[in-house]
């Protein structure tokens, strides 16, 4: 078994090296010539149970885990993680059980982190599917598709602010303001929320008027956002570490100043392990004027899901 990140550019250098080293190594006369197995890549499709809103389908999935069984194992082989899009050998000849492909994301704020989204469904393609691994052909899956787990996988969408009519009011409070009619503006739809600092605005905060509600210490919690920005905006879980205890403010991340929208996975599971798991917490955020001449932060498609689902 061999597990390995393949790299965008190199994948194919690095797969003819290690076939050499595989003729050279291997002296058994059964030893299997690997097949190989492609992917271009996975999309997101909506799950209209949830919402239609196309906002909150919005995402980026850059890796992939690969998986598969066979029939004449016993245990499931791991193929690896990697960049996609992908060619890897397969030391395998004749049809898997099932080849399953997990859709990775990067963890913002966590440098090479790219976890396993347990809100998306890994993609599988059982024995009735195309899971015919042939030595020396490849398998050619193409782009995939998955979506996300519908309630009550996805245990609660505990916000979901796309910033687009109708509306009675925005979940982000002032001085957040919303641009509901700009579309050329927006990520997605016709709004977006902008905050906006002046050269005198040392800091500029806003809150999150929800109060997130969390039962179950095994959840995953995680902050999706598109973000624009000239400013970096940290992100602040509140929240009370014992019973009656007044709340304190720990830092989840700070975002870098980016010039074009970029759609984040922000996990606050660890800073939730921080405040001991409470089961109610709030979210703010804070802008910083670090070169003292103002700015702007764009933000669309804020939503905060919690899941017990951890593989």
């Amino acid at each position: 078994m061999f597990s390995f990140i393949v790299d965008n550019v190199k994948h194919q250098h690095i797969t003819l090296v290690l076939l050499g080293l595989l003729a050279a190594c291997s002296k058994s006369s059964d030893f299997t010539p690997p097949a190989f197995l492609h992917v271009d890549g996975i999309t997101l499709t909506k799950t209209p149970s949830i919402t239609t809103d196309d906002g909150f389908y919005v995402h980026e999935i850059p890796a992939a885990y690969v998986v598969a069984h066979y029939p004449d194992r016993s245990r499931v082989d791991t193929i690896g993680i990697f960049r996609m899009p992908f060619t890897v050998p397969v030391l395998y000849n004749g049809k898997a059980d099932y080849i399953a492909v997990y859709p990775a994301v990067e963890q913002s704020g966590v440098s090479g982190a790219l976890p396993y989204y347990t809100y998306y469904y890994p993609v599988m393609l059982s024995a009735a599917d195309s899971s015919t691994l042939r030595t020396g052909d490849t398998l050619d899956l193409g782009t995939l598709t998955t979506a996300y787990r519908p309630y009550p996988q996805i245990d609660t969408i505990q916000l979901f602010e796309p910033f687009e009519r109708p509306a009675e009011h925005i979940r982000l409070q002032a001085p957040l303001e919303w641009i509901p009619d700009d579309p050329a503006g927006a990520c997605t739809g016709n709004g977006y929320g902008r905050l906006t600092l002046s050269a005198s605005d040392a800091t500029l905060s806003f809150d999150a008027e929800d109060m997130f509600v969390v039962t179950n210490a095994d959840r995953v919690i995680y902050l999706e956002l598109d973000i624009k920005s000239t400013l970096p905006l940290s992100v602040y879980m509140r929240a009370s570490s014992q019973q009656g205890a007044a709340e304190d403010r720990l830092s989840v991340m700070t975002i870098n100043p980016m010039d074009h929208w970029q759609h984040l996975y922000i996990n606050l599971g660890r800073t939730w392990a921080y405040f001991n798991h409470p089961s109610t917490f709030h979210i703010s955020f804070t802008a910083v004027n670090e070169n003292g001449t103002g700015g702007i932060v764009d933000l669309d498609n804020v939503k905060l899901l919690t899941t017990n689902i951890t593989l």
